[in-house]
């Protein structure tokens, strides 16, 4: 390791750190000159100053903030400091508010710190954006990599950000931004990355405290690309608060390395959960909503097993029941009565017991935080105090609007809901007791919606937190720690699942009702231009971090696109939603889908736990020839499924390199997927799994 000073020049000092990973430059202004891979000799960045804050005051919320002079600098063997002593900006001149900025070599990382004291009259420190990297080449071939809606690849950065122009909301001259929030809106992991196929850029927050973070990328004054993090500490006159946790990686390798940097850090809090094997081995679930919130009854209970029979013909093994009660879907919460009108407790009782018979399993819905301002509960004034407070005292309020042939409720608000605030121990009580109904009526998982959603920051004090509450989800993450070991203890086997993927609710979960589609792509006329699709979510790598994670696919609702979103189910390894029409029929509406998802599962299933319980190992063990061809893998023990699928080709053909590995078998889910000489041929949407064994020796015709 070493930190040293260089003449630079001629007219000032260059602060250097460098081993033999990073080379890192900063010169006596606090200006980032370089950033190098020590491995590869690329060169990240672009120079810039490494931070701006935001600040508020009575007269203006938002106030950009920046340096003053030049910082004094500190070095040490490993270390870099860098403090300034107040900041200013446009219409308040200087303002007392001193900065230090630390930068840590900690081998192939660099540990980014900082430490804000408030000496300010009247001025909050809102947010704080660092270390701001200007990319040095942001066009393609660097893709970026995120974990937006579970995962996200980004072929084209300045290209999208540019597309969230905002017209008149923000200041888009100065900067337009393409910016998630962690956790839970929308991104399922604290970092991002820049990558460039054999080398790229790690950037995480290895926070555990799950703090409310920004991740942005940034077109500056039309002409620069920056990534950052943003933390929100609201520092008040005469606070002060300091962190370290903000990493920034050069690496060699393909993006795994991020998703292995990730949750090397992670398995510091991360304990998988113990999945019951009726959660763990099942294929997916049929969501159905059985009375809908204008008032519309689609399914009696009665009309159980038969909605079960027809998602077992799709090889679906668990029904999923939304809106099973006589306040309807996304209607009365907290409040959720068996309805007479559907049959009552005992036929509800009665028609599980039907549906587990015969081999199936049932999932019970319940919202993890709305409260319809209607109900009881929320008149009583227990709900309305509850309920999370906007900056201005206000409830934070939220609406979904179903409707059926007409016009109007669609249009104009027909539900409206206050959101509970986590912090509230009542609100945990209210929970468990629908867990007690759920193990009553004795389904086998119950399921919480939208636990794993970032909730709006509430601004109430009454609830005991500080104001604005960042670190809600950390509220959340412990109100369903409490509310997943309670639910086990009244029932060992019951699963328990949530709605929206995020690390830090994982671990209390045992499915994931996913928000997103990963079967979306960039460039929406690939079909037409028989070009490989370009899927949002190509990289995977929340399902590389955490491939025990149990999460379900979404969007496929009717027959007009099957088998390519079945398809990139498979390849990642999630469980099916189907929700044929929005969850208002079953999928025996669909017959093109139902044929080809049992097919798709019985594939699965030839495989045994391999496609299950193997880790997903994306394409660290396997290569293919063709780039035009969509692969993972996944391994388990010395065997390996390498899993291969195309669709805009009549037929494509491919080499499959597995170093340190034989074939045994070749399967497909329509049997039409050939080897011969080494060489796959893939019709369109054809579907294949080839496994493989650790050891050499001579290729087993596949079969």
């Amino acid at each position: 390791m070493a930190v040293y000073c260089l003449p630079y020049n001629r007219e000032g000092i260059m602060y250097r750190m460098e081993n033999e990973f990073i080379l890192l430059e900063i010169d006596e202004n606090g200006i980032l000159q370089k950033l190098c891979n020590r491995k590869t000799g690329r060169n990240l960045i672009r120079p810039r100053r490494l931070f701006r804050l935001i600040l508020g005051d009575p007269g203006c919320l938002e106030l950009d903030a920046v340096p003053v002079g030049r910082p004094e600098v500190q070095c040490e063997t490993e270390r870099i400091s860098l403090r300034f002593s107040a900041v200013e900006c446009d219409g308040r001149g200087t303002i007392p508010i001193s900065v230090s900025l630390s930068g840590e070599l900690r081998g192939d990382e660099i540990c980014w710190g900082i430490a804000l004291e408030n000496r300010s009259r009247e001025q909050v420190v809102r947010e704080v954006h660092y270390p701001i990297l200007s990319i040095c080449d942001p066009e393609p071939p660097m893709v970026a990599i995120t974990s937006e809606r579970v995962s996200e690849r980004i072929e084209n950065l300045p290209e999208q950000i540019r597309n969230c122009f905002t017209h008149y909301m923000a200041p888009d001259q100065k900067y337009i931004r393409r910016m998630t929030l962690y956790p839970g809106r929308t991104s399922s992991i604290n970092c991002f990355a820049l990558d460039w196929g054999e080398d790229g850029l790690y950037y995480g927050c290895h926070d555990d405290s799950f703090e409310l973070t920004g991740q942005v990328f940034e077109l500056e004054r039309w002409s620069q690309v920056n990534m950052f993090m943003v933390r929100y500490p609201f520092l008040k006159p005469g606070e002060s608060r300091t962190e370290c946790n903000l990493v920034v990686s050069p690496y060699s390798g393909n993006w795994t390395v991020c998703a292995e940097k990730y949750r090397k850090w992670a398995n510091g809090w991360f304990t998988p959960p113990q999945i019951p094997d009726h959660v763990a081995y099942s294929p997916g679930w049929q969501r159905i909503i059985l009375h809908h919130q204008y008032g519309e009854y689609l399914f009696p209970y009665e009309k159980l097993e038969q909605a079960y029979d027809d998602a077992a013909q799709a090889g679906i093994d668990t029904l999923f029941l939304f809106g099973w009660t006589a306040e309807g879907m996304d209607s009365g919460y907290p409040a959720y009565s068996a309805d007479p009108k559907l049959g009552g407790v005992q036929t509800l009782k009665e028609n599980i017991r039907k549906v587990q018979a015969k081999g199936g399993k049932v999932i019970l819905y319940f919202n993890g935080q709305l409260i319809d301002v209607e109900s009881d509960y929320y008149r009583s004034g227990e709900g309305a105090g509850v309920a999370i407070k906007r900056a201005d005292g206000s409830e934070h309020r939220e609406s979904y609007n179903f409707t059926n042939g007409g016009t109007f409720l669609r249009a104009f608000v027909n539900k409206t809901f206050v959101v509970a605030c986590p912090a509230c121990r009542s609100w945990l009580e209210i929970l468990k007791r629908h867990v007690d109904f759920a193990v009553e009526l004795g389904v086998d998982s119950v399921f919480f919606d939208q636990l794993g959603l970032l909730s709006y920051p509430c601004c109430d004090p009454s609830h005991g937190h500080p104001v604005p509450y960042t670190g809600i989800m950390q509220g959340k993450r412990e109100m369903l720690k409490e509310l997943y070991e309670y639910a086990k203890s009244r029932k060992p086997s019951l699963g328990v699942g949530i709605e929206c993927t995020t690390d830090q609710t994982l671990q209390y979960t045992d499915f994931v009702h996913i928000f997103g589609f990963p079967a979306g792509v960039w460039n929406s006329d690939w079909r037409e231009k028989e070009e490989k699709p370009r899927t949002l979510s190509a990289s995977y790598l929340f399902k590389a971090a955490f491939p025990e994670a149990v999460i379900s696919n979404r969007n496929i609702r009717d027959d007009s696109d099957v088998e390519f979103p079945v398809n990139q189910m498979l390849l990642l390894g999630s469980r099916s939603d189907v929700e044929i029409y929005r969850c208002r029929a079953t999928i025996a509406e669909t017959p093109r889908y139902q044929a080809y998802l049992a097919k798709a599962n019985a594939l699965r299933e030839r495989f045994g736990r391999l496609l299950y319980d193997g880790t997903f190992s994306a394409e660290t063990f396997h290569r293919v020839s063709n780039p035009e061809i969509q692969t993972n893998s996944f391994l388990l023990g010395d065997e390996l499924a390498v899993l291969l699928t195309q669709s805009n080709r009549e037929l494509a053909r491919t080499e499959v390199d597995v170093p340190g590995f034989r074939l045994e078998r070749l399967d497909s889910v329509s049997g039409d997927v050939t080897m011969e000489d080494g060489v796959v041929t893939i019709p369109r949407n054809g579907f294949a799994v080839l496994l493989y064994r650790r050891g050499e020796g001579p290729v087993t015709p596949p079969r």
